[in-house]
């Protein structure tokens, strides 16, 4: 078999497929944490209370937010751990090259992030089941969302953790350049943020510019763009990586 004799796409499917069934292990972690977030939100988020007279009233809040930034973590974490050495030579299964590789574990952050974006959004549900076993009465904020706000959330939501994910993996394939990289790079980008805060009183608008974007076309333009830019660049440094070894 050689490339010759397989496209690009079928060559990626296949890796895609292997990657899938062979990271399966990554997903047991994803549950583990996002369980873990359940439990943080056990007791509510926020708490706040009022009396009157010899009636007193006591309000518990609940988000799925620890849930969302816990999954975003490790999205980060597991796309620079498919970076290492022992998950690329599992692609020596393969006969690959660095594009094809490149692309089948981007289509896999891809996949995996769909289905952690998922799971943190139907989390919300598990979290008021549980206060309806416990006898608690459970007032929702907000009107029950129509299809199309819950699809624009579960939508963003994904953006989010893909757009850790390709950070991630960038930071990755950096890292895999240089042992010393593995140190240097944190230790940069943590110096950078304090830089940068210090002295440009304006550095949060980054936040704001991906975090508190409130026209969802725009937002999604922007975090797909930067995703694609991410995953350029990791391709790019990929391929740096081969000429250096």
């Amino acid at each position: 078999m050689s490339l010759n004799n397989s496209s690009l796409s079928k060559l990626v499917g296949k890796q895609w497929l292997f990657k899938w069934k062979g990271f399966a292990g990554v997903f047991n972690s994803m549950v583990a944490l996002q369980l873990l977030a359940i439990v943080f939100t056990w007791g509510g988020t926020g708490q706040s209370g009022t009396s009157m007279g010899n009636v007193s009233l006591s309000m518990s809040f609940y988000s799925t937010d620890t849930v969302v930034a816990l999954t975003m973590g490790w999205a980060f974490f597991s796309a620079i751990l498919i970076t290492t050495k022992a998950y690329r030579n599992d692609d020596f299964l393969f006969v690959t090259n660095r594009l094809s590789s490149n692309l089948a574990n981007m289509l896999f952050l891809v996949s995996a992030s769909v289905v952690a974006g998922l799971t943190a959004i139907i989390s919300q549900y598990a979290i008021q089941m549980i206060q309806y076993v416990q006898g608690h009465t459970f007032i929702s904020s907000t009107a029950p969302l129509a299809l199309g706000e819950w699809l624009t959330g579960a939508s963003a939501t994904i953006l989010y953790v893909l757009f850790f994910g390709a950070i991630g993996y960038l930071i990755g394939c950096i890292t895999q350049m240089h042992r010393t990289l593995v140190v240097i790079v944190p230790v940069v980008l943590i110096g950078l943020l304090f830089i940068f805060s210090s002295f440009v009183p304006d550095v949060f608008s980054f936040f704001r510019f991906y975090f508190q974007e409130h026209t969802f076309w725009l937002f999604m333009i922007k975090m797909v763009g930067t995703i694609l830019l991410l995953f350029l660049a990791s391709i790019l440094v990929s391929n740096r990586q081969e000429v250096i070894k």
